[in-house]
């Protein structure tokens, strides 16, 4: 809200000090929301830059192998459906818990900022 601003100009704060004490706080719960959801990507990479760039070149093939390009290998390539299956839960099951004790510590600090 633009009077906030007002008020703190008025009051004599510098543009510094408006950022640090009215900008920052009020951007907080949006912050934290956007760090718990990318932590839970941490695992997932670029699939097109990791598949199709290299496109099985054999001196690549042991660099770019990432969890999303071993799960679509093992499922078109080699059809083999059960490690695919594993390999995608394994990936998700990572991601949730690391969502879950990143959101437990945003509820220790601030529990009204916390997603559950």
């Amino acid at each position: 809200d633009k009077e906030i601003y007002e008020a703190a100009k008025i009051d004599g704060a510098s543009k510094m000090k408006q950022i640090t004490a009215i900008t920052l706080p009020l951007l907080r719960p949006t912050i934290i929301i956007m760090t718990l959801m990318a932590i839970g990507r941490v695992f997932y990479s670029d699939f097109g830059l990791f598949y199709q760039v290299p496109m099985n070149a054999g001196t690549l093939f042991s660099t770019t192998q990432t969890i999303d390009t071993y799960v679509y290998r093992g499922l078109m390539e080699q059809g083999n459906v059960g490690m695919s299956s594993a390999a995608g839960v394994y990936q998700s099951l990572v991601g949730f818990a690391l969502v879950m004790i990143a959101n437990f510590i945003v509820r220790k600090k601030d529990p009204e900022n916390a997603l559950f």
